[in-house]
């Protein structure tokens, strides 16, 4: 009976020595840093200097997961990390996300922001200009079903709120992979659509216990405020002489504006983030400026005013990067290489399904949440000044007629001139927290047409310390006002580097994760081997107590020689093995060939709707 005593005494004690391994390690379900490295990327052109170090994979976002059913398919973010390819004065992490809704965030990898472009031979080509020189930015498709990312159909989300539910979930799981970039300054970015998101998920993050320094965000072209951005369509259209006024065309798209006003003052129990009737005002414009070259039906580009495209296409056929980044997202080997062989299908730029779902007819417009995210956080608002869909009219209005810490609009202060390698671009205006910048000769996707203008606006945002910094685009002068940057004196001799070790580090970051476990495991077997020990000894002095001197008995004997070292078999066979779909984390494996699966629940049957529409942002 007491042997039963103590045996159970024992084995109480194990699961709270179990439960501290698992609390020091990552969840069993979740991949591991080096599993996420991506070696080498399908022709890409690096600079042999200054290498791309590059993650990418898939991450849960489910906030509900654990409480699903084992068969159930459930939501993952898939993101792509490309760590800072220079020191600048501190690190800092950007997250990235393009609009849409339903737009993968590829676009501002490949197209805006990204450190390569397509080279127009099936390959890429490294660039200048991208947010990632002195800044370690993530990619992230979202809202789940996105670019790469998967649920089952049954689960795409509708509202603003669920998905900043899934953009913490994300988060939790990306610092139990990447801790060290739990405490490094934090900033947003995006744009389109995403100015929904980032109000959103910037909100959620500043009410969250994630406990990360979130520094600010910025937000290009963003769709922010319905009732000021719609009637805002045609005074740009008049502004950049798109319609004469009092035409035809302009008395069309007053006539639809007027209605649209109406329709939104019907609202009254929420904010809207979009009408359906406003949508037909850009295309009513888009409309008045179509025509006939050789034959063909053209219309205005409406990211793009300078442009015309196809009809019906209207801009969603622009850039012309767009055709040769499909056919390079959509090869075998690029899709084995990031680690995204666990999509339901094929990359979409803009996926119609998530457009559609994601219909945020219960959600308040972000404008809503904006100033109480000015309260904690600098938010920048920036434009190309060339874009139809988000033009800067329709967010100047939305600004001024915004009440934020303690005044509304922007009041009055100083527009100041903004120049980069001694040209005009643009203009620079700083309030309250609210940084806005209207940039000239862009459009939409502003990074696209002027990749180092951009550069220098989210380095000048993030505060970052120009006299700290000796070498890369640093060196292209620049100017607000009369604040210029401090620009290094050319360094004619090599740069000293400091030496490293044999190892990437990559693998000193695998090594050091072994490091890690196999001594988080050694610590437990330990602390079960002192509590086993410390019981048998006891045992041990107890029986000789009772009994004269002489040797144990056999049984005591067997106790004294537990083979402590069993329990490493068990830690062997539960361990995660990179390759062996174990667990329930997607993206940690490397196919022999990739087959796109069959989509769970599917909504319809093929993706053929799946481009975007006049109404949709990227």
């Amino acid at each position: 009976m007491r042997a039963a005593v103590y045996s159970s005494f024992i084995w109480s004690l194990l699961p709270p020595l179990w439960y501290t391994l698992c609390a020091t390690a990552a969840p069993t379900d979740l991949p591991s840093a080096a599993s996420l490295y991506v070696p080498h990327i399908p022709d890409l052109h690096q600079d042999e200097e200054h290498p791309l170090h590059i993650y990418a994979g898939y991450l849960p976002s489910d906030p509900d997961a654990r409480s699903a059913p084992s068969t159930e398919i459930t939501a993952h973010l898939y993101f792509v990390l490309v760590k800072a390819r220079r020191t600048a004065d501190k690190e800092r992490i950007l997250f990235w996300f393009n609009g849409g809704p339903g737009c993968s965030s590829f676009d501002g990898l490949m197209m805006e922001v990204g450190p390569w472009r397509l080279d127009g031979k099936g390959g890429l080509d490294r660039t200048e200009g991208g947010w990632e020189e002195y800044t370690t930015m993530v990619y992230i498709d979202q809202p789940v079903g996105t670019g790469f990312s998967y649920t089952s159909s049954n689960k795409y989300l509708h509202e603003l709120p669920e998905a900043s539910h899934h953009i913490l979930e994300f988060l939790r799981n990306f610092y139990l992979v990447f801790p060290e970039y739990q405490q490094m300054d934090t900033f947003l970015g995006g744009e389109s659509f995403a100015g929904q998101y980032i109000p959103y998920f910037a909100d959620a993050i500043l009410s969250s216990d994630l406990n990360i320094p979130l520094r600010g965000a910025a937000i290009g072209n963003g769709w922010i405020d319905a009732r000021t951005q719609y009637p805002a369509y045609l005074d740009y259209a008049v502004k950049h002489n798109l319609i004469e006024e009092n035409s035809e065309g302009y008395k069309r798209t007053k006539d639809i504006t007027d209605r649209c006003m109406n329709n939104l003052a019907q609202y009254t129990t929420i904010y809207p983030v979009h009408d359906d009737l406003c949508e037909s005002v850009m295309n009513t414009i888009i409309d008045a400026r179509t025509k006939t070259t050789d034959n063909k039906l053209q219309c205005l580009n409406m990211y793009d005013v300078r442009l015309y495209d196809d009809y019906p296409a209207c801009g969603t056929n622009w850039p012309p990067d767009l055709t040769p980044m499909y056919t390079y997202l959509r090869r075998p080997d690029v899709v084995r290489a990031l680690h995204a062989t666990d999509a339901v299908s094929q990359w979409e730029e803009c996926r119609g399904k998530i457009h559609r779902n994601f219909a945020t007819k219960h959600s308040n417009a972000s404008v809503t949440l904006l100033p109480r995210v000015l309260e904690k956080i600098p938010v920048m608002l920036f434009a190309g000044d060339q874009d139809l869909i988000c033009n800067y009219v329709g967010l100047e209005s939305m600004m001024q007629s915004m009440t934020w810490n303690g005044e509304k609009g922007l009041g009055t202060v100083q527009t100041q001139s903004w120049s980069v390698d001694g040209t005009p671009a643009g203009t620079w205006v700083t309030t309250r927290n609210l940084t806005y910048v209207k940039i000239f000769n862009a459009s939409h996707m502003a990074g696209y047409d002027v990749p180092h203008v951009t550069h220098d606006m989210i380095l000048r945002f993030m505060g970052v310390n120009f006299s700290a910094l000796t070498d890369g685009s640093v060196r292209i002068p620049s100017a607000v006002g009369s604040d210029s940057k401090p620009v290094p004196a050319l360094l004619d001799e090599t740069p000293t580097t400091t030496p490293v070790s044999g190892k990437t580090p990559e693998q000193d970051k695998a090594m050091w994760e072994a490091y890690y476990n196999a001594g988080s495991a050694a610590l437990v077997l330990l602390l079960i081997a002192l509590v086993i020990g410390g019981f048998l000894w006891w045992r041990f002095r107890r029986n000789r107590s009772r009994r004269l001197p002489g040797t144990l008995s056999s049984q005591a004997a067997y106790e004294e020689h537990i083979p402590l070292t069993e329990s490493s078999e068990f830690e062997e066979q539960n361990a995660y093995r990179p390759g062996d779909g174990s667990g329930n984390g997607k993206g940690k494996e490397r196919a022999s060939e990739y087959t796109p699966k069959e989509e769970i629940f599917r909504v319809d049957d093929s993706d053929d709707e799946d481009t975007k529409t006049p109404t949709g942002t990227r």
